[in-house]
């Protein structure tokens, strides 16, 4: 049982891209020492650091400036750490929790803790010919030279181990049901995320869970989320709110100019259309790309294209930029799920696990089918 319960910890981090605007750590020169300290001497004549730095003003200025950067992404660093270990404890307390549960439920019914666990987990999360044909088609495309028959040991260990933390979570949520579970002061790590005016939104406003995904055209693992976003949006639908932050990375020349093509196709009421296709059907997105991608869309291509060739849209997605960096988001794609931070193209398992804890403390019940 207590094997079985860790699997509750969630991870947030996986495969993403790049980092935006990482700067390497330097050591800051220290000149803590007044002007009249003596640094050499040349003969007898005596030389103060001032005076030595009188000759080195622009090459001083940029040091300071990078050990100011330095200084601000330790600072960074630092507190998303601090964020992972709240994160980290509450999902221990929320374990410590789970089996005190499962101890009250097993003694309720007269059977030990194991029992339960097999009855109640094991014997329901039987992995299926569907199960790894279904993970077959979301790994295939990385796996690349290999058939589905000499991974299908792989597929079979995997589809067991996702199949067994859905079936554990959702009987935790059974029990917290059963058991009359309010959270009070128990709650994860979350961040305030700004949502701009001019944000474009998918889904109710007043959903009980807002998505902030902040995205990079020209990122493969950006592309890869879609999929997951689609599914997530398609299984909650009404019940969750998806908010879209550009967040080019400074090596995807092509990101940029894709961010502007989708937000000049909302002018003309097609901006998720655009948004949707940049990642599902990656091209290379210089100006013949998006001018097709916007015929495509029966839009008016010469407005599109004075629009994409404008720089109308810089200052929104330089705003939009700033707003990844003042949360933390260095690489794509990130997402904040009530404020609950993810990290990469990960499963759909894992959003599924917290959107089903979140609608639960939200009250506003199970979006599963």
């Amino acid at each position: 049982m207590k094997r079985i319960l860790t699997l509750l910890v969630i991870p947030v981090l996986a495969a993403a891209c790049g980092r935006s605007g990482d700067t390497a750590v330097v050591a800051a020169a220290s000149t803590a020492q007044s002007g009249s300290d003596t640094a050499a001497k040349i003969g007898s004549r005596a030389l103060s650091n001032a005076e030595l730095d009188t000759r080195l003003k622009a090459e001083l200025e940029t040091l300071r400036v990078r050990a100011a950067a330095s200084e601000e992404q330790m600072k960074q660093q630092l507190e998303d750490m601090r964020g992972q270990i709240k994160e980290q404890e509450y999902n221990l307390r929320r374990k410590a929790l789970t089996e005190m549960l499962f101890d009250i439920e097993a003694q309720s019914r007269g059977i030990t803790r194991e029992a339960l666990v097999n009855m109640e987990v094991g014997a329901k999360a039987q992995v299926s010919t569907a199960d790894t044909d279904a993970l077959w088609e979301e790994v295939k495309a990385r796996v690349k030279g290999s058939t589905k028959e000499q991974v299908l040991g792989q597929l079979q260990q995997m589809a067991a181990q996702r199949k067994t933390e859905s079936r554990l979570a959702a009987y935790q949520r059974e029990l917290f049901k059963k058991h009359n579970v309010t959270f009070v002061g128990l709650q994860p790590e979350r961040k305030t995320v700004v949502i701009p005016a001019d944000a474009p939104i998918l889904g109710p406003k007043d959903a009980p869970i807002t998505l902030v995904e902040f995205t990079d055209y020209q990122c493969p693992f950006c592309q890869q989320a879609q999929n997951t976003v689609d599914r997530i949006m398609a299984t909650y639908a009404g019940k969750v709110r998806l908010v879209y932050q550009e967040f080019p990375l400074d090596f995807h020349g092509q990101a940029k100019p894709a961010g502007k093509a989708a937000r000049c196709a909302g002018e003309q009421g097609k901006f998720w259309e655009m948004h949707t296709g940049l990642l599902r059907s990656p091209g290379a997105l210089d100006s013949a790309d998006l001018s097709g991608r916007a015929k495509a869309l029966g839009l008016d291509t010469a407005r599109f294209d004075s629009c994409v060739a404008s720089n109308k849209y810089d200052a929104v997605i330089d705003k939009a930029i700033q707003n990844g960096r003042s949360v933390g988001v260095t690489g794509t794609p990130a997402f904040f799920l009530n404020g609950r931070f993810f990290s990469g193209a990960l499963p759909y398992d894992s959003f599924e696990r917290v959107i089903e804890d979140e609608l639960q403390m939200s009250g506003a019940g199970s979006g599963s089918n």
